[in-house]
């Protein structure tokens, strides 16, 4: 590896709201320090960190992407991560990575409530992070208003080390806070010094001098006595609080042109924490030390998973040192032993063998059979096993299905698959319709997952939203006979019932009795009437969905001692009870989902609209009790009007907002559902006749 120690690597994590440039700033970064022959770009499809087809196709990142540069014999590895909020749940896995994060954000204060919940967990985990002011040169650009608004969301410790001269087609450079210069940009992000503009300076001085007074008592007493703080007094205060996740900078910059990325790598050498400085504790209080010496701890982060060559699992490793014939212990995974099959550095798509990774390395470790992203590999002698944050539960479903039949054996190991690449998708069976649905974070989020799956497997899916699993009852009694005769050359067949059908209280299911008397059906025939009743049953008179809590007494027949068997009396139960239903006064039942919406405080009365609006009902709603500002809307919702639902939150919520829903119970469905799901019955009939 390039660097000798944890010391020497920084390990950064870029994120923040999708086509805020990340990945552009990335390129910029790595054709700044040499680390790529040349510039790649987005639109082109030559990033070095935007290298899978999906995100080609959907013009931004959709997966954590890793690469690394070395710049005055430090190595900096980053992480370039998916923007959209569907993805956020691989982001927290990719920043167990990282040591100090960057966040870029558009000048467009409108833009920012997207950054909440991502700084909130940056917030969580202490861990250092800068903003980066992006697209200055972009019309319409508005430092001043995002730099305040910044300041308002996250505190006054947002301080901007670096001030704008110019922006949108104006803008041409920066004013160094700290150092008290102006620059103005050249070609390649390359600057010339010249007079700085006073009207810029004064107040953000200011405002970055009170901040970093907060923690230095000296400073501070500097400040109050009127005395001009040194220079270099300033800059060791930053780089100490920036380090502690005390004081958050704001840098601006062009990634497209380059602008900006010299000092945002300046400021990674010199304010954020090396590999080494943060000492990590294990699930059971245990610190884990970044030594060479110690025994080997990493953190797998992400999983890439190729038809071919297998799985590659990407580690950051915290303690010791891993090689390639490092006979690995897995104790997430009751101690599995794992073999690796090479240890490798990654730039984008392209892996490099490297011998052996010490502590604050970030390596792909590849053919680890049973590891999956989140886990933790150790050595023989080492039984540390690393937290990691619970997933949240995924709010969007599609259900999926091979396009051709002679794929479906492939089907249960493609979803093993995807889930090693991805562990916030799940797939499972729907409890009442048996559909396969996966289950992920978003609409986008399962359309890239489907998309992966086919590329990769050379297999087509088809997908639709899930069926709603409406079901049956009926609210009347009545009796009605069933009949069936059917005479062929030989042996003929005949079965004859009378049927009691009765609704039971709700939950009940189904009941199935007899009070034959004289033997009119003899007792060896009871079983196929009640398979009978029972295939009735599964399909119910209005929209074909199964009918539950319904009771069937089998009190009198006739039978033919010759042409009666089983398959005779299950035929005429069946056709009792299609003429007999309809008779009964049926009724559709929806299921009804308790749902938890939780959103900023701002939104709430938005989101009361639309609960209403989806014929929900509202149970309560008030302060969230895990996040101060947001509030927490409890409602009853029909699992009908929620398909799409988290689309529609987050519209109306600018991304923040999200909710989790669980089965309650059936209810009535009112006339105009009745009437829709009757419809449609009568037209696949139809279609079905043709």
């Amino acid at each position: 590896m390039a660097a000798p120690n944890a010391a020497g690597i920084r390990n950064v994590a870029l994120v923040g709201p999708h086509h805020s440039g990340k990945t552009t700033l990335a390129e910029a970064l790595l054709s700044l320090a040499g680390a790529t022959t040349r510039k790649g770009s987005v639109t082109d499809h030559t990033a070095t960190t935007d290298h899978d087809p999906e995100s080609h196709a959907h013009q931004m990142s959709v997966t954590p992407s890793f690469a690394h540069l070395t710049k005055d014999g430090v190595r900096v590895n980053l992480i370039d991560c998916p923007g959209a909020v569907d993805f956020f749940q691989e982001v927290r896995f990719a920043l167990l990575g990282a040591d100090a994060a960057v966040v870029v954000v558009e000048a467009d204060p409108n833009r920012l409530a997207q950054v909440e919940i991502l700084v909130d967990h940056l917030d969580a985990r202490h861990m250092p992070h800068c903003f980066v002011i992006n697209r200055l040169d972009r019309p319409g650009a508005d430092f001043q208003a995002t730099y305040a608004e910044l300041r308002r969301r996250f505190g006054n410790h947002v301080v901007a080390e670096q001030y704008p001269i110019g922006q949108g087609e104006n803008f041409r450079g920066f004013v160094d806070v700290v150092g008290m210069k102006a620059y103005e940009f050249g070609d390649n992000g390359a600057t010339k010094a010249v007079t700085i503009p006073e009207h810029i300076v004064d107040k953000s001085r200011e405002e970055l001098l009170e901040a970093l007074a907060d923690f230095d008592d000296h400073l501070m007493e500097e400040i109050l006595e009127g005395q001009e703080p040194p220079i270099d007094e300033v800059e060791k205060d930053l780089s100490a609080e920036v380090g502690e996740d005390k004081i958050v900078p704001v840098l601006v910059a062009s990634g497209i042109k380059g602008w900006g990325a010299p000092q945002l790598l300046d400021l990674m050498l010199r304010q954020f924490p090396d590999a080494g400085a943060a000492i990590r504790k294990d699930q059971n209080g245990k610190e884990v030390a970044a030594s060479g010496s110690g025994p080997l701890v990493a953190l797998v982060c992400k999983t890439f998973v190729h038809p071919q060559s297998g799985k590659v699992s990407v580690v950051r490793v915290l303690s010791g040192n891993v090689a390639g014939d490092t006979q690995l212990i897995n104790p997430s995974r009751g101690d599995a032993k794992e073999r690796p099959g090479g240890v490798f550095e990654l730039q984008g798509k392209n892996q490099t063998a490297v011998p052996s990774a010490g502590p604050g390395s970030i390596v792909a470790i590849t053919r680890l059979e049973v590891t999956q992203t989140g886990d933790t590999l150790c050595a023989s002698g080492a039984k540390s096993v690393m937290p990691v944050t619970a997933l949240d539960k995924p709010s969007f479903a599609l259900a999926v299905r091979p396009h051709e039949r002679s794929d479906e054996a492939k089907l249960s190991q493609l979803m093993v698959r995807m889930h090693e690449e991805d562990p916030s998708v799940v797939a499972e069976r729907a409890p009442f319709t048996d559909e396969l649905i996966l289950r992920g974070h978003g609409e986008m989020h399962l359309i890239v997952t489907v998309e992966r799956l086919q590329r990769k497997y050379n297999v087509k899916l088809d997908t639709k939203l899930p069926q709603v699993p409406y079901r049956e009852t009926i609210s009347a009694k009545t009796q009605q006979q069933g009949r069936y005769k059917h005479q062929t050359g030989g042996h003929g067949m005949f079965g004859d019932v009378y049927l009691e059908i009765e609704p039971l209280p709700r939950g009940s299911g189904f009941k199935f009795d007899e009070r034959v008397v004289g033997g009119a059906v003899p007792k060896q025939f009871f079983p196929g009437v009640e398979k009978g009743v029972r295939e009735a049953l599964e399909k119910g008179p209005i929209g074909g969905f199964p009918v539950v809590d319904v009771g069937v007494t089998l009190f009198d027949g006739s039978y033919h001692t010759v042409d009666s068997n089983e398959a005779s009396f299950r035929m005429a139960a069946s056709l009792g009870m299609r003429e007999g239903l309809p008779k009964c006064h049926p009724v559709l039942l929806e299921p009804i989902q308790k749902v938890e919406i939780t959103v900023p405080s701002g939104f709430t009365s938005a989101v009361l609209q639309q609960v209403s609006g989806h014929r929900g009902q509202i149970v309560s709603y008030g302060a969230s009790e895990e996040r101060r500002g947001w509030d927490t809307v409890k409602a009853q919702i029909p699992q009908a009007e929620l398909p799409r639902y988290l689309t529609e939150l987050r519209t109306a919520t600018q991304g923040l907002g999200y909710f989790s829903a669980e089965h309650d119970r059936f209810e009535f469905a009112p006339p105009k559902v009745v009437q829709t799901i009757a419809a449609q019955r009568k037209e696949k009939e139809a279609v079905a006749a043709r």
